[in-house]
């Protein structure tokens, strides 16, 4: 799949006056010590701008803003410009770990509606984990086998922390990752490290994953 890109962006290292990350004929070029999960972040308020929120429309200063995600991470949602929306800090905690469209039918019911609409609500979350159903479009998604992933990380680092025993605990309750991990046009990670880490752990041989087609991650010195 191809994430949602400006036309133009460059974003600075400023203290190393240095690129990170810019676009190249329709290419997001992201260098290794970047973040990534900034990257998107800077790329979604280029894109939609960063005072005025998606859900009440109305403008905020920076500091009253957020970035939501449509389809909350706890749900399968990536960290990606066509997943992310401005939000205001109100609107955000009210969506909760509801997606946009919900949200938004949630918003228009009396009180007494609010409260049914959420009791089924959690009882359909319930489900959807269950029986492994990401409600993520079929298009984003595909499998790749663990050994296929590119990484570049310090094994000798301890990373079985809460990250890790989060997924694990989701894993053995469920059979399956609560998220899809991030891969580059030519399978360099990008986000989901510890989820990768699991499947190496456990022998798990294939993990869901988004190939995001229009970035590449730069190793070498530029």
């Amino acid at each position: 799949m191809n994430i949602d890109l400006p036309e133009n962006f460059t974003m600075y290292d400023e203290r190393k006056r240095k690129k990170l990350a810019w676009i190249e004929d329709g290419i997001l070029k992201i260098k290794i010590e970047a973040s990534f999960r900034k990257t998107m972040y800077e790329l979604t308020y280029e894109l939609k701008g960063r005072n005025n929120c998606f859900y009440c429309k109305k403008d905020f200063n920076d500091d009253k803003m957020t970035l939501d995600h449509m389809i909350p991470q706890e749900r399968g949602g990536p960290t990606i410009t066509n997943n992310l929306v401005p939000s205001c800090h109100e609107c955000n905690s009210k969506k909760s770990n509801m997606t946009t469209e919900q949200f938004l039918k949630y918003k228009e019911l009396t009180q007494e509606g609010k409260k049914e609409y959420y009791k089924n609500f959690k009882r359909y979350v319930n489900y959807m984990k269950e029986n492994e159903l990401l409600e993520l479009p079929p298009n984003w998604l595909s499998k790749k086998k663990v050994t296929e992933i590119i990484v570049r990380f310090d094994f000798s680092q301890e990373y079985k922390k809460s990250k890790y025993r989060k997924i694990e605990k989701f894993y053995k309750e469920y059979g399956h990752f609560p998220k899809p991990i991030l891969v580059d046009k030519y399978g360099f990670l990008l986000d989901g490290f510890i989820s990768l880490m699991y499947a190496k752990d456990h022998n798990i041989r294939k993990i869901p994953v988004m190939v995001l087609e229009n970035v590449e991650v730069i190793q070498q010195k530029i």
